[in-house]
């Protein structure tokens, strides 16, 4: 628990130092947020050639022993603490990197990191379950200073196949209605939308007054 106060402080002190408060808030107080669940068949991947990057670049699993070994070094804090959370409570993260330089990560939960049978929070306000080889995505990050050129969907695309690399056939996630470049790459890599929701959220509270909505 005083890990996770921590890593919300450091959070809200890069945020103001980056004078990105307004995201922040964005993310932890909403009223009737419409937020889109998506799934994706890993068989039906885009090429990773569609989203060309320097070749100095590579998308890699996240592992403590990484993490270690290249000395990895995050453009925020705040964002290096929750990769350290987010490993310790079983998740699998994956990075684009250059050098020891971190762009962006991705992290998603399977079933060693379940618990009640669903293997991360965000499946039960959304309606999705996934199965066995199956994967929930989750809380992508692009550092703000190098977004754009593809850098997001590269991201997620090559962290998509990393994971049909590991025996994964299938992936969900979710992204909110109002953040466009989100929509951009979720349908630009062709995820399929499902039933949308609509939920709120006060602070660190978690989801409330989550409804169903089936509108497009």
């Amino acid at each position: 628990m005083l890990q996770y106060c921590k890593m919300r402080l450091v959070q809200v002190l890069d945020t103001v130092r980056h004078g990105s408060i307004h995201s922040l808030l964005r993310e932890t107080i909403y009223l009737n947020r419409e937020a889109v669940p998506v799934e994706l068949e890993l068989d039906n991947l885009r090429p990773v050639a569609d989203f060309t990057r320097p070749q100095d670049e590579e998308v890699v699993e996240l592992t403590a022993e990484l993490l270690q070994n290249r000395q990895l070094a995050y453009p925020l804090k705040s964002r290096q603490l929750k990769t350290l959370n987010y490993l310790k409570r079983g998740y699998r993260g994956y990075a684009l990197v250059k050098g020891n330089k971190v762009y962006g990560d991705i992290w998603c939960a399977d079933s060693s990191a379940g618990n009640d049978g669903y293997k991360h929070p965000d499946e039960l306000w959304l309606g999705v379950k996934c199965a066995p080889e199956e994967v929930y995505t989750f809380d992508m990050f692009v550092d703000p200073a190098n977004r754009g050129g593809n850098l997001a969907a590269a991201l997620q695309n090559g962290a998509l196949h990393l994971l049909k690399r590991q025996g994964y056939t299938k992936a969900y996630g979710f992204f909110w209605s109002d953040n466009v470049p989100a929509l951009w790459v979720h349908r630009t890599l062709r995820w399929r939308e499902l039933n949308r929701v609509r939920a709120t959220r006060l602070l660190l509270s978690r989801k409330l007054h989550v409804t169903g909505d089936t509108t497009d």
